[in-house]
């Protein structure tokens, strides 16, 4: 076998070697090399000419539509031209930093402003870390060890918990299946990432004295409005994000509940909080009617305004509240909502009114919290156990 009739020219600055023309034995070709996007390295790419030169009965003017064509290729590549990142394929080569900014807009779109922050916040977090260790690095690339050291970092030099690390796996999850369905990348490489063992939960139920004990100490101190969000955890089993969100118009003082719209809802379902007398007389002592109805109802001072409360404003008022009271760090704002559940439960109310009014989405969920423990369970059984 001849050699080629052609040699290679030299890497040019640009990232690529100019086409030539080869005439092997077995067929002519157009050849030459260009930086693949994924590897950072020459790839070859190469035209077939059979067709071309069979059309020809002389090869002096075979070669000649041959230099057009080579001629038009080196154009092209000069110009900055990659055949790579062509066609279907185009989008594996997209900044990965950029397809996460893309996910995060299409969510804002459909989700509550509670979930977004936290997307904002995990892809935001993993996106800074790809930048500084991998710039520049596309979607395609992203690969299954890249995405165990991910959660290594966040677990072993982050120290986030297992609650933490498992939904921050179940929110990449997410980002990389969107990812693979518009073509950003092959594969799900967090799928394969095992999640963390958790423990049980850390809150505890908070007893009656302990809540008459609050309520006593927030009317004492003029936090009326703190008040209103226990009573609204508590009886009213509004979750306390929810809460954050709820407007003037949400309010239906004559028939006794407050509308969690879908938008709001943990569970993106509108449902009806029903509200107690002890609730009703708070919120009419706020005169709602003064205000416009798409103010919140419980904004920057925990009274109706047109601003939203802050991110942290209730979990800072619990924690001034838990450590005035010395209460144990499990006794949570949120473990109001759980002894909630766990009184209506104990008062007789049955499993499908509690389901719902929880907004569980079975009644699996809800009679996990019939399993707490107690506290004047030894004093019932002392009381009330039938004789052997």
């Amino acid at each position: 076998m001849s050699s080629p009739r052609n040699t290679s020219p030299a890497p040019s600055a640009g990232g690529y070697l100019p086409a030539v023309l080869k005439e092997y034995p077995s067929g002519w070709l157009i050849e030459y090399y260009v930086t693949h996007p994924q590897t950072g390295k020459l790839a070859r790419r190469k035209v077939k000419l059979t067709r071309i030169v069979s059309r020809y009965a002389r090869k002096t003017d075979a070669r000649r539509h041959a230099a057009g064509m080579i001629a038009h290729i080196n154009e092209q590549l000069a110009g900055g031209w990659n055949p790579f990142l062509e066609g279907e394929d185009a989008r594996m080569y997209e900044r990965l930093t950029d397809v996460a900014d893309r996910f995060l807009s299409s969510r804002r779109r459909e989700l509550r402003p509670a979930t977004v922050r936290t997307y904002d916040s995990v892809v935001g977090l993993f996106a800074r870390w790809c930048d500084e260790r991998f710039p520049g690095m596309y979607s395609s690339v992203f690969g299954r060890g890249h995405a165990v050291r991910y959660m290594d970092y966040l677990y072993d030099e982050r120290g986030v918990g297992a609650a933490t690390y498992n939904n921050t796996l179940k929110v990449l999850r997410l980002l990389f299946t969107w990812m693979r369905e518009r073509c950003y990348t092959r594969q799900n490489p967090f799928e394969q990432v095992r999640a963390k063992a958790r423990r049980g939960k850390r809150r505890t139920l908070v007893p009656r004295e302990t809540r008459a004990e609050i309520a006593r100490y927030l009317t004492e101190h003029g936090r009326g409005g703190f008040l209103l969000v226990c009573r609204l955890v508590y009886n009213s089993l509004i979750r306390p994000g929810e809460i954050k969100q709820l407007r003037v118009g949400d309010v239906n003082l004559a028939a006794h509940y407050i509308t969690v719209p879908g938008e709001v809802a943990k569970n993106h379902k509108t449902r009806l909080a029903s509200i107690t007398p002890a609730i009703t007389e708070a919120l009419e002592a706020m005169k709602l009617e003064r205000f416009p109805k798409d103010y919140y109802l419980l904004g920057g001072h925990l009274a109706p305004s047109k601003e939203p409360m802050g991110t942290r404003r209730l979990a800072k008022e619990w924690d001034r509240l838990r450590r005035d009271l010395a209460l144990p760090p499990e006794m949570q704002l949120y473990s109001l909502r759980d002894t909630g559940i766990f009184d209506m439960l104990k008062a007789g109310i049955d499993d499908l009114s509690v389901m719902q009014h929880a907004d569980h989405s079975s009644l699996d969920i809800t009679t996990i919290y019939a399993n707490h423990r107690d506290p004047h369970l030894t004093e019932r059984i002392w009381r009330d156990a039938p004789e052997f």
